[in-house]
């Protein structure tokens, strides 16, 4: 197939609607055919210098062994954007080495820059440009502004009680970070991790709504002790939850499903767990993201296909933020049609796998806000609901991402 026609369909938000994809059919986009060689810097011309991000001249692409030196003109365009947006990098790295689970460290320093930047967002913006220059017309008039950012709100359901699994995992991650004393006070002390109120409340006073991804698997110590450390303890089905997951889909939010650690390619298992996950909430669940965000391209979206899922908010790191795929947009998974939205920010990209100051936090919040608010983004966010929690205090981050996107004018998915 060639690219530009499998692209297309993906970016229709940022060209106004399918008039403005047909513009963009029509460019004289030059094709390379040769090999992947690594990665490059493409300048661009004048008229487009702002479309890159800032510092920048240019947009980071695909090397291509028939086009080392070519200029914008010369430059394969529609055939990057493909190759970025589909994470081919990625996919040749796993049929070599098998899976990373979302694990951005697998890969060089020099790679990560793939991941700092909406590219693929910014691609077509200078396709967009490129064609109202080429036909001396208004790119707004031709196209429509850039449209309004899309951010998914998530919380995956990891915990609603502290049990002694999650003592020794989190107390294990702190030791391991030398926070010996909260490691200490963390195993040692109780918390109430039934959050779910205060987040809906700091939600619904902006109007917005979430999604809420809950385990499905059975729950308890009759478990293999692998899944007692790793996978939720609590069980959908109990009457509590059950009722509470209910009342929050009747006030608009979103119920998905958050798969057991090792369901990542197992289609069987996803089936069973989003059957008990609809059985308490009385209603479907399509959507999904994995547990410890385990994934593989090869055989992931596929299983969730199979399992009757429709959605999936997996695609992104555990141990950074950023565009894992090089893009900020939905886009249908051409092998299983699953519908992926990315995601880009995680808490504990703040506060575990990285000791930032509130001052260091908020610039990657922002930092990530203003790559979607500039290229017309979409993408999803995790917020844990236990965290809520003073054990943890990372409930004040949330509040200050909520005012963000509310001050930034997001559209709340």
């Amino acid at each position: 197939m060639d690219p530009r026609d499998e692209v297309l369909p993906w970016i229709t938000r940022l060209c106004g609607g399918m008039a403005g994809v047909q513009k963009l059919h029509t460019l004289h986009v030059a094709q390379n055919k040769g090999r992947f060689e690594g990665w490059r810097f493409v300048e661009l011309p004048e008229w487009a210098k702002d479309v890159a991000p800032e510092g920048y001249k240019g947009l980071l692409v695909p090397l291509w062994g028939d086009a080392m030196g070519a200029e914008w003109s010369d430059y394969d365009w529609w055939r990057a954007a493909h190759f970025m947006m589909t994470s081919q990098f990625e996919r040749r790295y796993e049929a070599r080495h098998g899976p990373v689970h979302s694990y951005a460290s697998h890969y060089d320093r020099d790679e990560q820059a793939l991941f700092d930047y909406a590219w693929v967002n910014r691609i077509i913006l200078f396709l967009r440009r490129w064609w109202a220059v080429s036909n001396e017309a208004d790119e707004d008039q031709a196209f429509g502004p850039i449209p309004k950012p899309v951010i998914h709100l998530t919380h995956d359901v990891d915990a609603v009680a502290k049990t002694l699994p999650i003592r020794v995992k989190q107390g294990a991650f702190w030791m391991y970070n030398r926070s010996f004393f909260r490691a200490v006070c963390f195993l040692l002390t109780p918390a109430n991790y039934w959050q779910f109120e205060t987040i809906t409340r700091m939600e619904e006073a902006y109007g917005f709504r979430s999604t809420w991804n809950f385990y499905g698997g059975i729950g308890g110590w009759k478990r293999r002790p692998k899944y007692i450390l790793f996978d939720p303890s609590y069980d959908i089905t109990a009457d509590r939850l059950s009722q509470h997951i209910r009342d929050m889909h009747g006030r608009g939010h979103r119920i998905g499903l958050h798969q057991s650690f090792d369901a990542w390619q197992d289609e069987a298992a996803m089936e069973e767990e989003k059957r008990r996950v609809e059985q308490a909430l009385g209603a479907a669940v399509t959507t999904c993201r994995q547990h410890w965000l385990r994934f593989s391209f090869d055989t992931t979206w596929a299983a969730q296909a199979k399992a009757g899922l429709q959605i999936d908010m997996t695609l992104g790191f555990n141990d950074r933020p950023g565009f894992r795929n090089s893009a900020a947009l939905s886009f249908q998974d051409a092998k299983s049609a699953m519908k992926i939205v990315p995601m880009v920010l995680m808490d504990s990209h703040l506060y575990d796998y990285a000791s930032l100051t509130q001052e260091q936090q908020d610039e990657t919040m922002d930092h990530i806000l203003k790559e979607l608010h500039q290229t017309g983004g979409e993408a999803s966010i995790i917020w844990h609901q236990r965290v809520f929690h003073p054990d943890y205090g990372w409930g004040d981050g949330y509040a200050r991402f909520l005012k963000r996107i509310h001050q930034m004018g997001f559209d709340v998915a």
